[in-house]
């Protein structure tokens, strides 16, 4: 009788040791399956590159990418905060971004960010900015 108990209970932890390598098995796939998925979703949903006078209402809350020279920059260091005009051969727009970046009037960048309205007039808030320079 205590032979067969030790038997059910060899038999036990096989089962759970072998539910434990499932687990951990399903879940190594589940991740690699979802790194993937978002590497090919970013490869996929890249931000179309546009001029200024391109953007319009229509890309309101959209992200884009666009490009100028910086004509003004404004920062608000108190809040962390910083404005930028930049224009290019089409037209000029507001930049806003949540952080002091270290940039100067006439520099030549790139923006990537989304489409916002402040007081009627467009502006795009960045989430990031590289120096084209």
């Amino acid at each position: 009788m205590k032979k067969k108990r030790n038997t059910n209970q060899k038999k036990k932890r096989h089962i759970n040791f072998n539910i434990k390598i499932n687990l951990l098995q399903l879940s190594l796939i589940v991740s690699l399956f979802g790194i993937f998925l978002l590497l090919l979703i970013s490869n996929v949903f890249q931000v179309k590159q546009i001029t200024i006078s391109e953007i319009n209402t229509k890309q309101l809350n959209k992200h884009i990418m666009t490009y100028g020279q910086i004509t003004n920059i404004r920062n608000f260091e108190d809040s962390d905060f910083q404005i930028i005009i930049l224009k290019d051969s089409s037209g000029e727009i507001t930049i806003t971004i949540d952080k002091i970046v270290n940039l100067e009037n006439n520099q030549n960048i790139t923006v990537i960010g989304k489409i916002t309205e402040y007081q009627g007039e467009l502006q795009v808030k960045a989430d990031k900015i590289f120096s084209k320079d």
